[in-house]
């Protein structure tokens, strides 16, 4: 993939600027459908020949076909020039997915969100109590919730809702079930499409449901959704125990936007609608000072630490990526000086151009890996505190 893609940067650039413009009108080259040629060419004929699999998604290839299509000429040549440096470096960083077919670090352009249903949660399982059946109709019921607790999510949810169809069995039970389903297949926002639009007002008083319908909108970033969800559930229940986990997700959620002071106080009163739990609370509180005092990455710094290259990953913390920089970097910048040296000016230019391109994606990509190192310590630190809490 480097080979290629230098070998069509190289094309577009004595293309677009070495020769004379009546030449280049001649050609009609245009630069990003040129770069995304030579990229499609290698995907057609030497990608699959290779017995090697890239281990970002999406991969680099495609990252470079996305970036050349939907950002200028020079963005996208700075892009992914950077995306070349890291690939496969400091997966730590990164999210895992297993939509290739196998496992690959989520990597997209920093313009695009990244869609949640592509992020593999494998550690995060959602089991609801056994129960045992008193009556015939609680037999599905059982059956749903050894379905669910089997991962059988798919199953479990046909039938619910088959029960919801004939109204035979607790409309409120079946809903929460439904949405525990939701959660287990990843369908966050059809769970909360049909929360907002198909349930009838009284379920959205039960506290179950509420808390479900919460970790959703958590889950898909919408933190304000979340928060009104679980305002409605403390005006509405009277249940401590409900109460209780109900306090301990707008603690985490509060924890996630930096609001110390609110989160420690849900914490202190969640202990209060659980006594039983206030030897969690030093630990909470342990957990809450430490995502608060823990040490962050200047995106400034990173991107000044990389005039000399891989300098600023090196900072970050991406030791692979500061590596692959500085190598590149030097060749490049080395076959620039023997190029003027040798007075073969056309080549010059061209690695000259190379050289700016990976020079200025390892500044601008530091300074991205500064802000990846941040939100991957964030999340760590808030997953124990989930996990403290067991908020799943």
């Amino acid at each position: 993939m480097k080979i290629i893609y230098v070998l069509s940067v190289c094309f577009v650039f004595v293309t677009n600027y070495v020769f004379p413009q009546s030449t280049h009108n001649r050609l009609k080259v245009n630069a990003n459908l040129a770069a995304s040629d030579y990229i499609g060419f290698y995907q057609k004929n030497i990608s699959q020949q290779k017995n090697s699999r890239c281990a970002m998604y999406p991969s680099c290839s495609n990252y470079g076909m996305q970036v050349f299509k939907e950002r200028p000429f020079w963005e996208a040549v700075i892009l992914t020039a950077d995306r070349l440096c890291r690939c496969s470096h400091d997966t730590r960083f990164y999210d895992v997915t297993y939509e290739a077919g196998y496992k690959s670090y989520i990597d997209y352009p920093y313009y695009e969100k990244v869609p949640f249903s592509v992020i593999a949660n494998r550690s995060r399982i959602y089991n609801v109590p056994s129960v045992k059946c008193r009556q015939d109709r609680d037999s599905t019921i059982v059956f749903i919730h050894q379905q669910i607790n089997k991962g059988h999510y798919d199953v479990a949810l046909l039938k619910i809702e088959e029960g919801l169809f004939e109204q035979k069995l607790p409309t409120d039970s079946l809903y929460y079930l439904k949405l525990v389903c939701y959660r287990g297949l990843d369908l966050l926002e059809e769970g909360v499409f049909d929360y907002e639009t198909n349930i009838d007002e009284s379920l959205k008083k039960d506290g179950n449901i509420g808390l479900q319908i919460a970790l959703m909108y958590k889950d898909l970033g919408n933190v304000e959704g979340a928060a009104n969800v679980l305002r409605r559930n403390v005006a509405v229940l009277n249940d401590s125990n409900l109460l209780y986990r109900t306090c301990l997700l707008q603690a985490v959620l509060d924890a996630q936007q930096e609001k110390w002071d609110s989160s420690r106080k849900n914490f202190v009163q969640a202990c209060r609608y659980n006594p039983e739990m206030e030897s969690m609370l030093d630990r909470n509180l342990l957990a809450l000072e430490k995502l608060k005092s823990r040490k962050r990455k200047s995106p400034i710094w990173a991107g000044i630490f990389s005039i000399l290259p891989g300098g600023g990953y090196l900072y970050t913390g991406h030791k692979g990526s500061a590596l692959t920089s500085f190598a590149i970097n030097s060749l490049l910048a080395y076959a620039t000086y023997t190029s003027i040296k040798t007075k073969n000016y056309g080549w010059a230019g061209v690695c000259g151009f190379l050289s700016l391109s990976f020079y200025i994606g390892n500044i601008n990509g530091a300074s991205r890996s500064a802000v990846r190192y941040n939100q991957r310590e964030q999340k760590r630190i808030l997953g124990e505190i989930e996990n403290i809490n067991h908020i799943y």
